[in-house]
Parts: C-alpha cells; sequence; structure tokens
C-alpha cells in the first residue's frame, strides 16, 4: 500500500490498499511539512523523511475498495508496525517515508 501524493491537485490516494507488506508516501516533494498538508487528516511531519499518517484516515479511504479479511490482515501490519517503532504512543498514526517520484 503506498500514498500517491498529487502536489499540484494537492489531492492524496491510496493505492494497493491490499499489499500490506509495505507502506510509504509516493511525492514529488520530499518536504514533509508540504506532503503532510495534502495528506491532512491529522498527518504531521515525522522528520526525517518520514510523516505519521492517521490510521483511521487510512482505513476510512479504503473502505470500498478491500476484500474481506483486509481489516483483520491491516490491524496485523499496524501491529508489525508497532514493533519496530512505526506507529505513534497513542497508537493512532503510522510512520511512512517518502519516496519521490
Amino acid at each position: 500500500m503506498h500514498i500517491s501524493i498529487n502536489v499540484d491537485t494537492e489531492t492524496a490516494s491510496i493505492l494497493e490498499p491490499e499489499v500490506l507488506t509495505e507502506f510509504h508516501i509516493q511525492s514529488p516533494e520530499i518536504d514533509e511539512g508540504r506532503v503532510a498538508s495534502v495528506i491532512g487528516n491529522g498527518a504531521a511531519p515525522a522528520g526525517d523523511g518520514h510523516v505519521w499518517v492517521s490510521i483511521e484516515w487510512i482505513t476510512h479511504n479504503v473502505k470500498d475498495e478491500t476484500p474481506e479479511g483486509w481489516e483483520e490482515d491491516f490491524s496485523g501490519m499496524v501491529q508489525y508496525a508497532v514493533g519496530k517503532g512505526w506507529v505513534n504512543d497513542p497508537g493512532t498514526h503510522l510512520k511512512a517515508h517518502i519516496k519521490i517520484g
């Protein structure tokens, strides 16, 4: 799964939500504050080329595009991310790195 950023239209779209073995942001812009602003919905710069992305925003934006059982699989991905330090302390946001492209 990844988030595609369009800075011209200031939109963010989640692509390949069924791929739960990776999570990143594809953007022509590397500025974390700018990328977080385009995503909105509580996204925030995380430093070092990363952005905190709301888990609620992710699940809301893919709910009509995912196969049965996705929620359970996504929860497993989040739990894996917790162990790596890629989830904030309240457990509300996932850390995503920005890939230029």
